[in-house]
């Protein structure tokens, strides 16, 4: 049987679109996530330390990482490992930002980028606060387009090579901190839909293997409004659903799930049917 349809068996449907998609990119995923990886998140310590030097940061961040100004992102509660991947990336030109690049070239060098550290460390560890997440001009969704949004980000749309964002943000979209793969709940929308212009037309390349790039431009312009609009008012701590944070932790859950299976199956008294297993057709993937 088909790997891919093999993993797909063993979920729900609307998860099977996730579990596909984590296939076909799992080998991207495993290349850069080295290179992405940091470490441990440094604790309160290195944010304390972090805290004096976020000054410049906040003058468009908040303080608390919190950004009162719908075209900067919030930083607060965000993955350290993404935040000290995107500094390094500013710094080192791999990011191109008009503001940020300056923005990052103003943080003191120090030994093994202790100072990034400290900054990712301190935003890291801040609350996210949904009050102060406010839709920009023109930006109001209604049902129609949360509905919309949420079918992409949770499912994908097979029709148009859209894959599930969730796959590799999560289903409450907090991200996954070893994989520096960033939390997009309660972002602003208007920022959501600068960066997926920006995959699309190639004014940002940092994406690992490029994949955000493939996805942005797979996407039309009312496809990226509706997810930005549904993730700007999700938030992950009212949502259902708890899953692995990476492709391993995936496999070896599917794995014990099908020796369990295999273990009811022995265990069954005689004169019991045994339950047929369900047979999946393969089908060509286009």
């Amino acid at each position: 049987m088909d790997v891919k349809m093999k993993i797909a068996e063993h979920m729900p449907k609307p998860a099977t679109a996730i579990a596909l998609f984590l296939v076909a990119f799992c080998s991207v995923a495993d290349v850069h996530a080295k290179a992405d990886y940091h470490g441990i998140p440094l604790g309160a310590a290195a944010a304390k330390q972090g805290s004096a030097l976020i000054a410049v940061c906040a003058a468009c961040h908040g303080i608390t990482g919190n950004s009162a100004a719908a075209e900067y992102p919030n930083l607060a509660a965000q993955r350290y490992n993404y935040l000290l991947k995107q500094l390094e990336d500013f710094r080192d030109g791999a990011r191109k930002s008009t503001i940020m690049s300056g923005m990052a070239m103003t943080i003191p060098a120090s030994a093994n980028n202790q100072n990034l550290k400290e900054i990712a460390a301190y935003f890291s560890r801040q609350p996210l606060l949904p009050a102060e997440v406010a839709a920009g001009p023109g930006m109001r969704a209604d049902a129609t387009q949360l509905k919309e949004g949420q079918k992409i980000y949770t499912q994908g749309l097979a029709n148009d090579n859209i894959p599930a964002c969730a796959a590799c943000h999560g289903l409450g979209a907090d991200g996954n901190g070893p994989m520096a793969i960033p939390a997009l709940a309660l972002q602003h929308q208007v920022y959501l839909l600068t960066q997926l212009d920006q995959f699309a037309s190639g004014a940002r390349r940092n994406s690992p293997g490029q994949v955000m790039t493939s996805i942005a431009r797979a996407m039309t312009k009312p496809q990226m409004q509706a997810v930005a609009a549904y993730l700007q008012q999700l938030n992950p701590d009212s949502t259902l659903g708890i899953g692995p944070k990476n492709y391993g932790e995936y496999t070896k859950t599917v794995e014990l799930h099908q020796q369990a299976e295999k273990s009811a199956l022995v265990a069954a008294p005689h004169g019991v049917a045994k339950p047929k297993a369900e047979t999946v057709q393969s089908k060509p993937i286009r």
